[in-house]
């Protein structure tokens, strides 16, 4: 019992620790994203050509994206593992649309960056889905989420007080006190 425990309690810290990574992947892939979109933005606003709907079509996805990578990672349920996909693919496919010539330091296309952001997306999508499944089945063992034996045991020792009338433990108290300073 107490080498499951050991187990259970290893597996759990691994599973944050997935999770607390895959939570970092997706704010230092989007961040950055972010910041260059808003710095763009802003220069267009001064510039004759005038498209800052992209950069606000862009934006609103890239935080679409990061909400929702943020939400699957720390929901636990698989029905929003999968959102940053469909996210990432919509960011991709109005960047070739309305494909703005945005470049970072001259060498990376934004467009290269919304393809990194598929791969990202699907990874991560697939490591929650198994990170998930493994968190769940340890929600269903005992000593979940402690697992430590004397939770286990003060669990039961309230189950079993709980079962007694209120008063009952106060009578056992009183029964088994001699109030005899002997004792001391």
């Amino acid at each position: 019992m107490k080498n499951n425990y050991a187990k259970n309690l290893t597996m759990l810290k691994k599973c944050q620790k997935i999770y607390n990574i895959i939570f970092w992947i997706y704010v230092v892939s989007s961040v950055p994203l972010i910041g260059i979109t808003v710095i763009y933005g802003t220069l267009s606003l001064a510039s004759v050509s005038n498209n800052i709907k992209d950069y606000v079509g862009t934006l609103i996805l890239l935080l679409a994206f990061l909400a929702t990578g943020i939400l699957s990672v720390y929901k636990k349920e698989t029905k929003f593992t999968y959102l940053p996909v469909p996210v990432s693919l919509l960011l991709k496919t109005m960047s070739i649309f309305f494909s703005s010539e945005m470049y970072f330091l001259n060498v990376i296309t934004l467009d290269s960056l919304e393809s990194l952001h598929i791969i990202v997306a699907v990874i991560c999508s697939a490591v929650i889905t198994v990170t998930n499944r493994k968190y769940h089945w340890l929600e269903q063992q005992d000593g979940f989420p402690y697992f430590n034996e004397r939770f286990e045991e003060n669990k039961n020792k309230i189950s079993e007080q709980e079962k007694n009338s209120p008063y009952q433990y106060y009578i056992d108290r009183y029964k088994n006190s001699s109030g005899k300073m002997d004792e001391i």
